[in-house]
């Protein structure tokens, strides 16, 4: 053979080979694109929120901080200190004299809802902003310190990976990176975290492949909505709309150039920079990313923006104290919640109230379940504080011990059977025989007077009278009366007597059929006129200076009137408070969850569940509703 036909050969093979190079080349990156998603880089619309606004009622209050923090999270446009200003001057909102915190709400206001949360994933907050609303401290910042010569290269930058290379072997070790904004982006939102080769390949393919497809504002706007920025009270933060709201409680368009340079630099490594565990890695950072944008004239020289000691200081206070407060997870579930029956803000400040409570208690498996609703209506709303169990089992299947939260019904009995609020009964010990053997109610209360109206015993939730009185009337009559409400209860009661303390055991939801039962009739006999309003036992419990929760009530709600009554069982595992306003009824249990071995947790209904109740539907934005019968169909 010639050489000019071992020439051609070659020829041949080595184009065979660059063919078959090309061709497997080909496949690859065909396939590699196949399976990326760049959904994220399309075309985004502007969520704007479409929900109903939220109203905030003529003569309601609301808490500052709780308002605040919802405020953040809406899509009005003023700063929340703008807001305030211009209806301050307007009188529309005044500072509550009574009790500090709280906003005294003058007229009617409007405030737009939430905005749509982007991020699917489960505790996780993102809203995706379009490059027109994103600040070019951001996108400026990015460029000045992750990719320096983003806008002049094509996906890869060799000068970069070159230096990078350099460093690391005079340095025996990785301690720079040559990745441009779109490689991080693809490796950070596309790729998995894996280091072979394949998935390097990968990344540069598909960073070649957006930066041939899409503008380079449309990368960096997919990369400032994409990116995780670190968490905060439990939630994943998403994007430079939720950084900006979760660190500075500020929107985007009102950070500064050296808050922005701090954002920047949480970047890096949001656990690494944390404010909350690293500070002086994070004060480090900023200086650097702040004194770079400066050196390329890319933020304005204003010695003004820089921080000092104390602005670091109320910094990283304010991220501590939020932590305790979890405002911001609070927002994450009343924007996950798709219930009806309240509003978002409604929602979140009851969530806010469960929270406080559980904070307040600081003991684990606390557990708070709740339903509010018109009496007798579909329209109930129902709360539980465990996301990882399942609501509607706990709040329609799940039973706990009712307690005293049975004596208002029992009290209308008595009356029904021919008693008199105002009638005396003994409080002397009582012991009934039973065939069991011998059996005595015990009483909480210390220094009893020898006899009390059967409305004191009522409003200070005797245990004693309860009994005596059913004795003294029969108790089967009264088992004929109660059997109606608690169809579960054990019979005859002659022999199980303790069922009227409140040992039958009901879920949430059965509660609430019961009282809106309990309280139609009763209301049915104050508008007949067959029983006067003040001997009533709604009216008897309607003042709450006078009940169990006369030294829980607050200089607001004392002057308020509505039938409540807690209730305290199991050794303090089931804590209760139902409460009828005139159109709503409030079923609230906080208790216990965990393994029931010690023997008391020292927990009670007038300062759990009352606080939940009285807390809410004082700072919900709503007007009080004046208690009666005149709503109750």
């Amino acid at each position: 053979m010639t050489m000019k036909q071992w020439a051609i050969r070659i020829l041949k093979i080595f184009s065979l080979m660059v063919v078959m190079m090309v061709v497997v080349i080909a496949i690859f990156v065909k396939w590699t694109l196949s399976e990326t998603s760049l959904g994220i880089l399309e075309e985004k619309i502007e969520n704007a929120t479409t929900d109903t606004p939220i109203g905030l009622e003529d003569g309601s209050l609301v808490k500052t901080d709780e308002l605040k923090s919802f405020y953040l999270f809406s899509g009005e446009k003023l700063s929340f200190d703008e807001f305030i200003f211009e209806n301050k001057q307007n009188n529309k909102i005044t500072d509550s004299k009574e009790l500090p915190g709280l906003l005294q709400i003058n007229q009617n206001i409007e405030i737009k809802n939430v905005l749509k949360n982007d991020c699917k994933d489960v505790y996780c907050y993102q809203h995706y902003l379009t490059f027109d609303y994103i600040p070019s401290i951001f996108w400026k910042g990015l460029i000045a310190v992750e990719d320096q010569r983003y806008l002049e290269h094509f996906g890869i930058d060799f000068k970069s990976v070159f230096r990078a290379f350099v460093t690391n072997i005079r340095q025996h070790r990785f301690v720079q990176g040559g990745s441009t904004i779109s490689q991080q982006l693809v490796k950070n939102i596309f790729l998995t975290n894996e280091k072979t080769f394949s998935r390097k390949l990968k990344e540069v393919v598909v960073s070649i492949y957006i930066e041939n497809r899409y503008p380079k504002e449309k990368i960096l706007e997919a990369y400032l909505n994409e990116i995780y920025w670190g968490a905060l009270q439990g939630i994943r933060v998403k994007g430079v709309f939720a950084a900006s709201l979760f660190y500075f409680g500020k929107k985007p368009i009102d950070i500064t150039s050296y808050e922005g340079a701090i954002l920047i630099s949480l970047l890096k490594g949001p656990s690494f920079f944390s404010p909350l565990k690293n500070p002086d890695r994070l004060k480090e950072r900023a200086k650097i990313v702040y004194d770079k944008l400066l050196t390329e004239n890319q933020i304005p020289n204003d010695p003004k923006d820089i921080w000092g000691p104390k602005d670091w200081n109320r910094f990283i206070q304010r991220l501590k104290e939020l932590e305790d407060k979890h405002y911001y997870q609070s927002m994450w579930r009343a924007m996950n919640d798709q219930e009806l029956g309240l509003s978002r803000y409604e929602k979140f400040v009851l969530i806010q109230k469960v929270a406080d409570v559980q904070q307040k208690i600081q003991m684990k498996d606390i557990s708070v379940k709740v339903i509010l609703g018109p009496v007798g209506g579909a329209e109930n709303y129902s709360y539980y504080s465990r996301v990882e169990r399942n609501k509607e089992k706990a709040i329609r299947k799940e039973t706990h011990q009712i307690g005293s939260t049975i004596k208002p019904i029992l009290y209308s009995i008595y009356e029904d059977l021919g008693k008199k609020l105002h009638d005396l009964v003994l409080t002397a010990p009582i012991k009934l025989k039973l065939l069991s053997g011998d059996w005595s109610p015990k009483e909480s209360h210390r220094n009893l007077e020898k006899e009390v109206t059967l409305i004191d015993a009522l409003l200070k939730s005797y245990n004693r009278p309860v009994v005596r009185i059913a004795s003294e009337l029969g108790f089967d009559k009264v088992e004929e009366k109660l059997k109606p409400y608690f169809p579960q209860l054990k019979t005859p009661l002659s022999q199980f007597p303790s069922e009227l303390l409140g040992a039958p055991e009901m879920s949430l939801e059965d509660i609430k059929h019961t009282y809106s039962l309990f309280i139609k009739e009763e209301c049915k006999k104050i508008q007949t006129g067959e029983r006067p309003t003040e001997e009533s036992v709604l009216f008897a419990l309607s003042d709450p200076n006078l009940t169990t929760v006369e030294y829980s009530v607050d200089v607001i709600m004392k002057k308020l009137r509505f039938f409540g009554k807690t209730g305290t069982t199991n050794n303090s595992y089931d804590n209760w408070y139902i409460a009828f306003d005139g159109k709503n009824l409030s079923i609230i249990w906080v208790g216990y969850e965990g393994a029931r071995t010690t023997k008391s947790l020292g927990l009670y209904g007038a300062t759990t569940a009352f606080n939940v109740f009285q807390n809410y539907y004082r700072d919900r934005g709503k007007r009080f509703v004046q208690f009666g019968c005149n709503l109750v169909n």
